[in-house]
């Protein structure tokens, strides 16, 4: 199955009708009825990839050997697809190519959904697998997490408004996701905890009522090898 992305305000995001719908049959809690025809002795688990690896060049995913998305880029995500539980073997190739880049193996359970997100540099095989709990916001409201993702950044604040929505998280912790106000252009700033300090920014969000979204800090603090701190978003869920 292959994704198209489209960059938007320097934030790319899989846009496929089929991702969509697979996203939908996550969010009323029948994944499973998603696969007509697999096994119904099998459950599925729902399972995103969130790219955090700046020196990451266009790659192919492949998930268990099997095509997923061409040409994923640093900053950008693969939304959720559906995998039988289990074992599943996650390989990142140079785009076109059978040269291995780097990849992954976990183990996800059925009627759960993850993001699996990578961080550091590529040679350094570094992921995290979250297990996502999704619910739906409050009637007007839309939620939001943060995750620190960055090796040698401080611990992190998220600032919406003027307000700190989310505080003190070091690297490769993951915030609760947590209420936010819906507004037409806002701007989602990722600070170094107890401070002004911006280290990521995302401008001109449209927060939309009933979304799920998570925003990322990767890269590096110390600009290691020219490659500085990045926030990212991604759109978990539309409910």
């Amino acid at each position: 199955m292959n994704l198209n992305f489209t960059k938007i305000k320097n934030i790319y995001h899989s846009g496929a009708g089929m991702i969509l719908a697979g996203m939908v049959c996550l969010l009323v809690l029948s994944i499973s009825s998603c696969n007509k025809g697999s096994d119904s002795s099998l459950n599925t688990a729902s399972l995103a990839i969130a790219a955090g690896s700046p020196d990451m060049v266009p790659t192919d995913l492949y998930l268990n050997s099997g095509l997923a998305s061409s040409n994923l880029m640093y900053g950008s995500y693969v939304s959720y697809i559906s995998l039988t539980e289990g074992t599943v073997k996650i390989g990142l190739d140079y785009t076109g190519t059978t040269t291995h880049l780097t990849g992954d193996t976990v183990n996800l359970a059925g009627n759960k959904a993850y993001t699996l997100f990578s961080s550091d540099l590529v040679a350094k095989h570094n992921f995290l697998l979250v297990t996502d709990t999704i619910v739906a916001p409050a009637s007007g409201k839309a939620s939001i997490r943060l995750v620190n993702m960055s090796p040698d950044a401080p611990a992190v604040d998220l600032v919406v408004g003027g307000k700190t929505l989310i505080s003190n998280k070091s690297y490769k912790q993951v915030s609760s996701f947590t209420a936010l106000t819906t507004s037409v252009n806002d701007t989602l700033r990722v600070v170094q905890t107890g401070t002004n300090t911006v280290l990521g920014v995302v401008n001109a969000v449209t927060v939309q009522s009933g979304m799920v979204y998570t925003i990322w800090l990767s890269g590096f603090a110390s600009g290691l090898d020219g490659y500085g701190l990045q926030a990212n978003l991604m759109r978990n869920a539309a409910l």
